[in-house]
């Protein structure tokens, strides 16, 4: 009987045990590996309608794109210093006006034929990126030469360029690091915790996103984080410009998903969310004069660490 007692005791003691290590307090943040190298595969789907003079259209945008992120070297603070390369690009849309599609792998069967050939020349192209140790995103130097030839000859005009710009560019960088490395509490949490980040992100159209992320589970080295925004666009200046048109947008929605994310290195395995936004598209300067349109903007997308 003191032998079964014992023997209950120490299963009680290491039962409460490893409860309560594993409502432990996690301190996510950014413990990288130099040299270390590995791809993030990102799936963007895009429906967007709007209704104007009684029409309804529907342009429908799949992108996937694979990226390779080398980690250059590590600074005594725990700045990151690496380098993005696109190394892989799929684009698939339909519109009213005009279809377009293009496989960085298969160039030769794009269509419409010259419209979206220059994106191969963003392959192999690096970016230098320094995260802090927070997983703040410190600066981004483009090559100066990031688009040369890319649009040099395309037939698809100021629009093209400036879609494809938003989606390659400067500020797409930004937006993704906000999803890989931008949701890291200001100090530990446990399971059932919540914590509100606040960002600016432009590609194409300004936004403010209102997060608020919550610790859902911890399992096996593996933190699971759901989140919920608001998502608002910014109005400020004259817009974009576009086939001579001045373009704003008055959007306003939500987004969520989950996060997971590995707690030994901090980087995100894995990113799934949605963006539901709508309001108006304001137009002015055209040829028929000012007007705005009904849009509503639905968005999937993830964000997968491949290797």
């Amino acid at each position: 009987m003191r032998k079964l007692s014992l023997a209950l005791f120490g299963f009680v003691a290491l039962t409460m045990l490893f409860s309560c290590s594993g409502n432990k307090a996690l301190e996510l943040s950014l413990q990288p590996t130099a040299s270390d190298t590995f791809t993030y595969q990102t799936i963007n789907n895009t429906e967007t309608k709007i209704s104007i003079m009684g029409m309804d259209q529907i342009v429908m945008m799949e992108q996937t794109t694979d990226q390779e992120y080398k980690i250059k070297d590590i600074a005594s603070d725990g700045t990151v210093n690496l380098t993005v390369a696109t190394t892989a690009i799929k684009i698939e849309q339909t519109n009213p006006m005009m279809n377009m599609s293009f496989d960085s792998e298969k160039p030769e069967e794009a269509e419409p034929k010259g419209t979206l050939d220059g994106l191969s020349e963003l392959i192999g192209k690096e970016i230098d990126v320094k995260l802090s140790k927070t997983g703040e995103l410190v600066s981004v130097n483009m090559p100066e030469d990031m688009f040369n030839g890319v649009f040099d000859n395309n037939p698809g005009g100021d629009q093209v360029k400036q879609q494809m710009e938003g989606l390659f560019g400067e500020q797409s960088m930004k937006s993704s690091f906000t999803q890989l490395t931008g949701f890291y509490p200001e100090q530990p949490v446990k399971v059932g915790d919540s914590w509100t980040k606040e960002n600016l992100i432009e590609t194409g159209m300004k936004m403010n996103v209102k997060t608020t992320y919550t610790l859902r589970e911890r399992k096996g080295g593996v933190a699971m984080i759901d989140f919920k925004s608001d998502v608002a666009t910014v109005m400020d200046g004259d817009g974009i410009e576009m086939m001579g048109m001045k373009m704003s947008y008055d959007l306003k929605g939500t987004q969520e998903g989950t996060i997971t994310v590995n707690e030994k290195t901090g980087w995100a395995s894995k990113t799934e969310g949605e963006q539901d936004m709508k309001g108006k598209m304001n137009m002015s300067g055209g040829a028929m004069g000012d007007m705005s349109a009904d849009m509503v903007l639905t968005t999937t997308y993830s964000y997968v660490k491949k290797n």
